[in-house]
């Protein structure tokens, strides 16, 4: 059963020695992006009162607080930069983050720590239960809601002010969860 302490090594797990950004906040909007935006930003704390994970790539840029790595997204542009994935795909693409361009191929030794890779992104989604809805900013679930995401096409909607980043978005009936990697030139 998923508690905090396995929370965190789950999220340590799938996103140590990353940049990543690892949050969840409660529903308290019938819009669920008005919630997934209140994560994004910090703006709300987790309802359970788990860590979050703010690890961001240093930037030379002025304007950037690596603590909200988020642009300032209006509610209208998440449906037009994230879509719709299944929960297996979800899954994938939680397990590939960690490796370089989002490909679970880069992940070092991948073949060794495959197996508990794939049981910690398990363990993190149940939390939001298994009627929750996955949303992806890779380009390859755009005509597919259930491609195989654990080396997706190196295509992404940018949400962040860093070069290229790639996430996922859970969206239950009480929470929503933001998983998000983060790559800078």
């Amino acid at each position: 059963m998923l508690d905090s302490a396995s929370w965190q090594a789950d999220l340590l797990e799938l996103f140590g020695g990353t940049f990543a950004f690892a949050a969840a906040g409660p529903r308290a909007h019938e819009d669920w992006r008005r919630d997934v935006q209140a994560v994004m930003t910090l703006q709300v704390k987790d309802p359970r009162a788990w860590k979050t994970l703010v690890f961001t790539p240093p930037t030379s840029s002025a304007t950037s607080n690596e603590d909200k790595p988020f642009a300032d997204l209006r509610l209208d542009e998440f449906d037009r930069l994230l879509y719709l994935v299944g929960r297996e795909s979800a899954t994938q693409l939680l397990v590939a983050l960690q490796g370089e361009f989002y490909q679970a191929s880069n992940i070092p030794d991948f073949a060794t720590h495959r197996k508990r890779l794939f049981e910690c992104a398990r363990e993190v989604l149940s939390r939001f239960g298994d009627k929750a809805d996955h949303y992806t900013n890779a380009a390859a679930a755009r005509k597919n809601p259930n491609a195989d995401l654990t080396n997706p096409d190196t295509e992404w909607n940018c949400l962040s002010a860093f070069t290229t980043d790639c996430g996922l978005v859970v969206v239950s009936d009480s929470e929503v969860g933001v998983f998000w990697a983060f790559s800078e030139d």
